[in-house]
C-alpha cells in the first residue's frame, strides 16, 4: 500500500493529533496515532482515553487501509525531510517505509507500525445540540479567562471552564480556582440545552485554543461530553462531573469605592513592586487615597519598593492587601486603555473591569494586612 502525501500537511496534521496523547500512558496502543486511509484522505486519530482527536488530510493512495504508529517519532522524521510529497509504503506487516520525492535525497526510512487492533472506536458522529461560533471570538474568550483556573485536582470542578448560556442569547465562560474568579460572555447568534452549564476540562480547552484562527467553528453537546468542530479537526471530550459555584454570588454588586486607572501605567508601575514580592503570595499592598495610589512590597532582609500612581478616586481612604501576580494576570488581558477597580472593603473581593464594560470581569480576594506590613 502506497500513499502520497504532502510533507507539511501531514507533519503539521500529525503534530495535531500526537498532542493529546499522554506520553506516561502505559498502554502501548494509547501511544500510537491512527491513521485510517482511503484514496482520497487520511483521518489521523488519537485519544488519552478523555479526549479523543480526529483530523483529516488530502492524500492519494491506492487502496485502503488502517494501521498505528508513533506520532512523535514520525513527526521527527518529517521535520528533517525537504518540503514536497512523500511516498509511505506499508507492507503485510505494518513496516512503515518513508521517503521524500525530493531528488536530493535518496535515503529510506521504516518505522514499526501496527494494526488498528484493540485501538479504541470514537464516535465522532454529533447530534444536531452545536451551535456555530466566531473562533476568533471563542478564543478571546477563553484566554481571557483561563489563567485563573486551578491546575489542583483535589476539586475537579476548578480544572476547567465554566461555560452556560445567559438570558439575551449570551454565552459565558468563567474560571475560577476559589481564590480568584474571571468572567466574560459574549452575545451569539444561538444557543444549547448546557443544562445549567458544563465544565469542559483544561487540556480540551488548551487543544481547542491551538487550533483557533479564523472562521466559525462548531460547539456541539451530547450526554457528558461535548465537541468542537474546528476546520478539517474534531475533538470530542468529556466534561468534568460537579456543580460548578455561583459564581453570580460571587461578583460583587455594591462597592464602597472604585478608582480608574490608566492600563499601561499602572501594570508599568506593578511590574517593577513585584520585584520585591516571592510565591506563593506575591504580596503587595494598595493605597488608596482622595488622588493617589501607592503600591509597596517588602522582602525581609532584601528590601522594599514603593510606586505612586496619580488616579481618579471615589470613596474613603483604604489599604489592601493582594496577590500581585493575581493582579497582573487580570489586567494583562483588559484591551481598553484604561480600567475600573472597584472595592467593598479591605477583606472583601477587589473587581477589575474595563472601563464602561461589564463583560469582562476578574474577582480577587485580598490577603490579610498584618502590623507587621
Amino acid at each position: 500500500m502506497k500513499i502520497e502525501i504532502d510533507k507539511d500537511q501531514l507533519l503539521k496534521a500529525v503534530n495535531i493529533a500526537d498532542s493529546v496523547i499522554n506520553i506516561k500512558n502505559v498502554n502501548s496502543i494509547l501511544s500510537n496515532c491512527l491513521f485510517n486511509v482511503s484514496k482520497d484522505s487520511v483521518e489521523i486519530v488519537s485519544t488519552d482515553n478523555e479526549i479523543g482527536l480526529k483530523t483529516t488530510i488530502d492524500s492519494v493512495s491506492d487502496g485502503n487501509i488502517s494501521f498505528t504508529t508513533n506520532g512523535k517519532i514520525l513527526s521527527q522524521v518529517l521535520k528533517e525531510l525537504p518540503k514536497g510529497s512523500v511516498i509511505l509504503d506499508i507492507d503485510d506487516s505494518y513496516s512503515i517505509s518513508i521517503r521524500s520525492k525530493s531528488k536530493e535525497i535518496k535515503g529510506n526510512l521504516k518505522l514499526v507500525g501496527t494494526s488498528k487492533g484493540d485501538f479504541p472506536d470514537i464516535n465522532f458522529e454529533m447530534n444536531d445540540n452545536l451551535i456555530e461560533i466566531d473562533q476568533v471570538l471563542l478564543k478571546d474568550m477563553i484566554r481571557k479567562v483561563i489563567f485563573a483556573a486551578s491546575t489542583d485536582t483535589v476539586k475537579p470542578v476548578f480544572n476547567g471552564l465554566f461555560f452556560v448560556f445567559e438570558e439575551n442569547n449570551k454565552m459565558a465562560a468563567v474560571a475560577s480556582d476559589s481564590r480568584r474568579l474571571s468572567y466574560i460572555n459574549t452575545k451569539v447568534s444561538s444557543t444549547l440545552d448546557f443544562k445549567g452549564g458544563l465544565i469542559i476540562p483544561l487540556k480540551t480547552i488548551n487543544e481547542v485554543y491551538k487550533l483557533l484562527s479564523s472562521g466559525s467553528c462548531k460547539l456541539g453537546l451530547m450526554e457528558n461530553q461535548c465537541f468542537f468542530k474546528i476546520g478539517n479537526t474534531d475533538i470530542i471530550s468529556r466534561v468534568i462531573d460537579g456543580q460548578f459555584p455561583n459564581y453570580k454570588q460571587v461578583m460583587p454588586k455594591d462597592f464602597i469605592s472604585f478608582s480608574v486607572l490608566d492600563t499601561k501605567k499602572f501594570t508599568e508601575s506593578l511590574k517593577r513592586v513585584m520585584i520585591l514580592t516571592k510565591e506563593p503570595t506575591y504580596k503587595i499592598i494598595l493605597n488608596f487615597t482622595k488622588d493617589q495610589l501607592v503600591m509597596e512590597s517588602k522582602l525581609q532582609d532584601i528590601g522594599e519598593t514603593q510606586e505612586i500612581i496619580d488616579i481618579e478616586y471615589s470613596g474613603n481612604d483604604i489599604s489592601l492587601g493582594i496577590n500581585s501576580q493575581y493582579l497582573m494576570d487580570s489586567i494583562k488581558e483588559i484591551d481598553s486603555i484604561s480600567f475600573k477597580i472597584s472595592i467593598t472593603g479591605n477583606m472583601s473581593p477587589v473587581t477589575i473591569t474595563p472601563e464602561n464594560s461589564a463583560d469582562y470581569v476578574s474577582v480577587i480576594m485580598p490577603i490579610q494586612i498584618k502590623q507587621a506590613d
